[in-house]
């Protein structure tokens, strides 16, 4: 495999920020043209108010990881023990670590680097002795059931919430390890 080809992860910097704003852009940008605003919503992240901050504070915690292809950022993980407030409470093993996000590019470029960093969370969680990988994604879409079953999370319960205005439902997962 040519090296423009090789997928490797890699903790993302703080100078990593602008190009992974870009990245989770350009795939909103692709959910919201077919139609599949319920996920993220419309607003791209680049223009939420203090997106940025958080993203640059998590990612200089060690919070990122990020899937390069090419020199390029094709895919990013946040990773973290703290459950997300919203998730309600029992539904995850306590100490598990949680997929605050996990995105990657549209197409050929992104290909394979959502389930390497998959892959990348069980094996972190693995190594710090977490019982299990949490995430919640949204309860609409047949393709994230797929994916997320064919990595071993099981679904643990739901809950909705709110993008845009709109009720939305979304489904929390647990993958034990």
């Amino acid at each position: 495999m040519s090296d423009d080809q090789h997928l490797t992860l890699r903790p993302a910097t703080t100078r990593d920020v602008p190009a992974l704003l870009s990245l989770m852009d350009s795939i909103l940008a692709w959910l919201v043209a077919r139609g599949r605003t319920e996920q993220w919503g419309t607003v791209p992240f680049s223009r939420i108010p203090g997106f940025e901050n958080n993203l640059t504070e998590w990612t200089s915690r060690g919070v990122i990881t990020v899937a390069e292809r090419g020199g390029a950022p094709v895919g990013v993980l946040a990773l973290a023990p703290a459950v997300p407030p919203h998730i309600p409470s029992g539904l995850l093993p306590p100490g598990a670590l949680f997929v605050h996000t996990v995105m990657s590019a549209r197409g050929p470029a992104g290909r394979g680097a959502g389930e390497a960093l998959l892959r990348e969370a069980s094996r972190r969680a693995e190594a710090q002795g977490a019982p299990g990988v949490g995430l919640d994604h949204w309860a609409g879409s047949p393709e994230l059931d797929r994916i997320y079953d064919r990595h071993g999370y099981v679904k643990v319960g739901e809950y909705k919430s709110e993008k845009d205005g709109r009720a939305v439902l979304n489904t929390v997962r647990i993958r034990h390890l």
